[in-house]
């Protein structure tokens, strides 16, 4: 991937970063108008259903909602109290797979001129790569970086058009190594065992020391491979 195609992925990742306040902050404008008291109620109830309901219906709203610019951390801190960690850690990942079909498809189909037209009309170009190679560390770069959210992540690596094999198997086996830490912290929180919390907490940022590390890594085998001739 040469230098002109990170960068315009930086400015890709900046236009939908801008969206994504944008929509954050409607929300929030929508909680003042509602009030506090009826959106802790509509939550209150929303929990007694899931507790009765089948894990299918959670986890099924988890892919489906964080498709948009909906954060998937709440789910996997939800998920440990409702379910367990072993059941939602088994459930999570069929869920995360439904979430990046759905994302893959619609910006390699139908949304991709709607979305092309956006980014091109500011003067950004999407990205391109000379070999399979340039993708895995693209997509590895992508989803290992902290901070971006995921729904973000998957406009992106749609838009750049990289095979969907390729990323669903990267994107799960990076995402679930963020997955963990959430969902014991959500179950031991809940259950008051706070030394085990700490600990969850503890793995997060630590994971995400390390996957920064990693990023920049990634960033240097790309910047080597510059003059590579293509797999």
């Amino acid at each position: 991937m040469d230098r002109e195609s990170r960068f315009s992925s930086h400015r890709v990742l900046f236009v939908f970063g801008l969206s994504a306040v944008v929509a954050s902050g409607l929300g929030l404008l929508l909680l003042r108008q509602i009030g506090v008291d009826v959106a802790l109620g509509w939550v209150s109830a929303a929990w007694e259903y899931l507790k009765s309901a089948p894990p299918f219906v959670f986890f099924g709203a988890m892919a489906l909602l964080t498709v948009f610019p909906v954060p998937l951390s709440p789910f996997y801190i939800v998920a440990g109290p409702l379910f367990g960690i072993l059941p939602s850690l088994l459930w999570i990942p069929p869920a995360i797979v439904l979430n990046n079909l759905i994302a893959h498809t619609l910006t390699t189909s139908f949304l991709r001129p709607w979305l092309q037209a956006i980014v091109t009309k500011r003067g950004y170009s999407i990205p391109t790569f000379k070999s399979k190679k340039e993708q895995s560390l693209f997509i590895a770069m992508v989803r290992i970086t902290p901070g971006i959210p995921y729904f973000l992540q998957s406009l992106v690596l749609g838009l750049a058009g990289v095979d969907r094999l390729r990323f669903l198997v990267i994107s799960i086996s990076v995402h679930m190594i963020y997955v963990v830490g959430f969902v014991v912290l959500g179950r031991s929180a809940f259950d008051g065992e706070y030394g085990v919390a700490v600990f969850a907490i503890a793995l997060i940022v630590i994971t995400s020391i390390f996957a920064r590390f990693v990023s920049q890594r990634l960033k240097q085998v790309s910047d080597s491979d510059e003059a590579s001739p293509s797999d």
